[in-house]
């Protein structure tokens, strides 16, 4: 591990500089071979639960590097992404479960958050490794409105099948 991590008897100490020190599962580290968008050099991960329907998805080589993400599946059956079967990154095969990560970008104004649906995060649950796939399809946007109005708490699912205004 790098500089900020360490681990003991199965236990692996996280340094960040929103949660502090955090001490997870060694074994719950999520490897993304391949990086994130914009953060190629950024291989190891772990989860954080935080607000439903919120987590974290935190760099354990960097203290400063935490991603907000919703589960994929909440977006319900209009979110119809095909998983990177045969990928060696993460290697999923036929009948593995696997995770959808969709990034988050929190505005101040909370009503204004966007989910990046047209660039989600698959994990395979048996492997833990994960890859980031690029959908070239208009019904996903990189600026999906998290919150539907009036429907505060619920993730929001309607639009999906609308093609994104350019």
């Amino acid at each position: 591990m790098s500089d900020g991590a360490g681990s003991a008897d199965n236990q692996l100490v996280v340094k960040s500089t929103r949660f502090g020190e955090l001490v997870v599962p060694a074994d719950s580290v999520i490897t993304i071979p391949s990086g994130l968008i914009g953060f190629p050099r950024h291989h190891t991960y772990v989860m954080i639960d935080h607000k439903p329907p919120f987590s974290w998805l935190h760099s354990v080589e960097d203290p400063n590097l935490a991603f907000v993400v919703v589960d994929g599946f909440q977006f319900g059956e209009k979110y119809n992404v095909a998983p990177p079967m045969g990928d060696q990154d993460s290697e999923l095969k036929e009948g593995d479960e696997y995770a959808i990560l969709v990034v988050v970008t929190v505005r101040p104004d909370p009503s204004q958050t966007t989910a990046n649906l047209k660039a989600p995060v698959f994990v395979n649950i048996r492997t833990r490794r994960g890859l980031q796939v690029i959908f070239d399809d208009p019904r996903y946007s990189t600026r999906f409105p998290l919150w539907e109005p009036g429907k505060e708490g619920e993730v929001a699912t309607a639009g999906l099948t609308a093609p994104e205004k350019k």
